[in-house]
């Protein structure tokens, strides 16, 4: 499948966030969009954690395909992640909770 990915913002966690910090933690949320899907679910996103630690730069990241149709949905979506600085490990357990309100 060929999917293209937006960039749609970016936050950081650090010692202001939590005293377990010492450097920055940098959040990256991206909105992806499945090209070749047309009658369903072809908006889905992607959070990218990046963080340097021990002289090296540790990526983590995280994508979930095809959430909903609407752009809409998907861009309110990542304002709540990225408000709330939401990691790509706990990613899954915040869509699944948000749907459950839906």
């Amino acid at each position: 499948m060929e999917y293209k990915k937006s960039l749609f913002g970016r936050t950081v966690i650090d010692s202001s966030d939590s005293e377990e910090i010492d450097d920055k933690i940098e959040l990256e949320y991206y909105e992806t969009s499945n090209l070749v899907e047309e009658n369903g679910r072809k908006y889905g996103i992607e959070v990218v954690k990046k963080e340097k630690g021990n002289k090296k730069f540790n990526i983590e990241s995280k994508i979930v395909n095809n959430i909903s149709n609407e752009e809409k949905h998907i861009n309110n979506l990542l304002k709540i992640l990225m408000l709330n600085k939401v990691t790509p490990i706990s990613v899954d357990d915040i869509i699944s909770d948000i749907s459950v309100l839906d």
